[in-house]
């Protein structure tokens, strides 16, 4: 392996707006090249995860990582993110996720371009927009094509490397951010197919990583040669109980019983293994594609909830419903990350959840239509909306971001009284961080004066 950099100029990522300085983070860019090998089968791809592979020749390659790192107080550990290809360039849905705690905790972030298509281009979604426009809105260059001078010596061979390419890059994060010791893998929605076949197919063979946060992913995982078509995501393949490193997956509904399709997936928990599945949760939502760019910790709680309002068009495209606009994926993943962390350290394993309430492969609701089970939050418990990960219809990339529903009439007169004991009772559970709660409330108050008006935009 060979390391080069910090590389001078901008970085070409999508990520947040504010400035990292204003948090005392700083941001920079390394390449990596070397050669990595792709794995084969030797048996099945069993169900249970227990896969057999070997070694099947190698390539050289060169990609790049992008560092996010605090100049000072830096906490040791550092989090991984297999940066998501579905648009055909990099996105860093953990970081957006969760950036606010791991700044607030000193965490470090490494991204790793570990696929081809936003090196070169190519996408799930590039093939999709062939037949839906709607998808063209969410579809961005990739590195050669937006900067092909900086990124001039990339050269991906394809897929099938991927997985060795980000093994090569958790064994650097200790050279690029000293002081690391410990290092979290983490990905979402198609990084989550590919860290599930990770943990089943490569990691036996040696892995860096202490710990793994997979979110969102469907029931069927991401090949050995890599992601396919979009079709057929429900599946019925879990995270082997022999991981040497635990593993924490997160599911919001849409995972479940949407688009997604893991229900298939589902496995009991052990002592290397969580499952969270988290009611009233869309894939995508408000925060992940609104509020998040610029949710540096400054915000009012009124700005962010503003932020966060329930759209028609994050995208800018129309959709048949607002979207999802509950934070509760937002604050979870920010727990859940934590919570990872000390289990990974030899500390406390996460709480265990209850699972959703499915009945004949649909969520069981409640009187307001929202669903039952799963991991709790006051947005579920002491609703003004109907949150869910479902409920968009036409296809196109709607059907990742739920809906929200307003219920009629003013909310009741001991709203925040009631809002603030469930806060307080998730938080008890495990499923939510007591730094939060005072923001969590705040919004709270703001979102009841904002109920009142019950006009998505």
């Amino acid at each position: 392996m060979e390391l080069s950099g910090v590389v001078a100029g901008p970085i070409n990522l999508v990520s947040t707006f504010f400035s990292l300085a204003d948090v005392g983070y700083v941001a920079e860019e390394y390449f990596l090249a070397g050669t990595a090998v792709s794995y084969r089968l030797t048996g099945e791809g069993r169900d249970d995860g227990e896969w057999v592979t070997e070694a099947d020749g190698g390539a050289p390659f060169t990609t790049r990582l992008v560092v996010y790192r605090p100049v000072e107080g830096y906490s040791g550990t550092a989090v991984v993110e297999w940066l998501n290809a579905s648009s055909g360039a990099d996105t860093p849905p953990v970081w957006l996720l969760a950036h606010r705690h791991l700044i607030r905790a000193r965490m470090a972030w490494v991204g790793v371009t570990a696929q081809y298509a936003p090196v070169h281009g190519g996408s799930v979604m590039a093939a999709e927009a062939e037949g839906d426009a709607s998808w063209n809105s969410i579809l961005l260059p990739p590195l050669k094509q937006s900067d092909p001078v900086r990124y001039a010596e990339l050269s991906h061979p394809g897929d099938a490397y991927s997985y060795d390419i980000y093994r090569q890059a958790g064994e650097l994060v200790r050279t690029v951010v000293p002081g690391t010791r410990q290092v979290l893998a983490a990905g979402q929605s198609q990084s989550a197919a590919t860290l599930v076949t990770f943990v089943n197919a490569v990691a036996p063979h040696g892995s860096p990583y202490d710990g793994y946060l997979i979110d969102g992913r469907p029931g069927r995982p991401a090949t050995l040669t890599g992601w396919g078509e979009p079709e057929g995501l429900d599946g019925a393949t879990r995270v082997r109980a022999d991981s040497a490193a635990p593993v924490l997956v997160l599911q919001t509904e849409t995972d479940v019983v949407g688009l997604m399709r893991s229900i298939g997936s589902r496995q009991p928990d052990s002592d290397r293994f969580r499952l969270w599945e988290l009611a009233g949760a869309a894939h995508g939502d408000t925060y992940l594609v609104g509020a998040a760019f610029t949710d540096s910790g400054a915000l009012s709680a009124a700005e962010l909830a503003e932020r966060m309002a329930p759209r028609r068009n994050p995208l800018g495209v129309d959709f048949p419903e607002p979207i999802n606009s509950g934070p509760q994926h937002h604050y979870v993943v920010q727990r859940a990350i934590a919570a990872l962390s000390i289990w990974a350290a030899g500390g406390s394993a996460p709480a265990q959840a209850d699972r959703l309430t499915v009945s004949g492969g649909e969520l069981v609701l409640d009187d307001h239509g929202n669903a039952l089970g799963g991991v709790r939050t006051p947005w579920l418990d002491v609703p003004l909306a109907v949150l869910s990960g479902l409920g968009q219809e036409g296809g196109g990339p709607a059907v990742l971001f739920g809906c929200t529903r307003p219920l009629p009439g003013p909310p009741p007169a001991d709203y925040l009284a009631a809002f603030r004991a469930a806060a307080e009772k998730t938080v008890a559970a495990g499923f939510l961080l007591a730094e939060d709660v005072p923001e969590i409330l705040a919004m709270a108050a703001a979102n009841q004066a904002l109920s009142s008006k019950n006009e998505p935009r």
